[in-house]
Order: C-alpha cells, then sequence, then structure tokens
C-alpha cells in the first residue's frame, strides 16, 4: 500500500508519541531522512516532502537544522499529540 501524505504525518507523529518522554520534543538524528526517507517509493518521497513542509507551515514542528531534516516538535505540536 503506498503511502498518502496524510498517513506519513502521521508516521512521523508517531514517531515522537514513541520516543521517551525526555527527549519527545525532537526525532532521532537524521532518522526522518537515513531511515524513513530512504525507504519510500518515488511518488511517496515527494509526499513526504509536503507533508513535512505541511507540519512545519502549521507550527507543529521546527526543522532545526536546514537542509537536513531534524525535526522539532514544538509546544503547539506537544499539545495536539499528547491531548
Amino acid at each position: 500500500m503506498e503511502k498518502n501524505k496524510k498517513m506519513i504525518k502521521r508516521d512521523i507523529l508517531d514517531k515522537f508519541r514513541s520516543i521517551e518522554e525526555a527527549e519527545s520534543d525532537l526525532l532521532p538524528p537524521k532518522w526522518l531522512a537515513s531511515d524513513y526517507f530512504t525507504k519510500l517509493n518515488r511518488e511517496e518521497k515527494k509526499e513526504c516532502k509536503k507533508a513535512v513542509r505541511e507540519l512545519i507551515s502549521t507550527g507543529i514542528v521546527e526543522n532545526i537544522n536546514e537542509p537536513v531534516w531534524n525535526l522539532k516538535l514544538t509546544p503547539k505540536g506537544a499539545d495536539l499529540i499528547y491531548e
């Protein structure tokens, strides 16, 4: 089953949920670019880029290490996933 943008957003937010609470505001370095993104097919990679941009533009996450994706959960994002 091919992943769409919504599924990719859910995967990213689920990764934040799965991290130990003390470190939950930051994804492991290079997880998104190295572990997750490389396993996607061509179309899914396009959707992943859109999904990350949307998560950033809505204020749920911020990229703290451009141009490499190293995402940090914002307070707004923490409120969303830990409600």
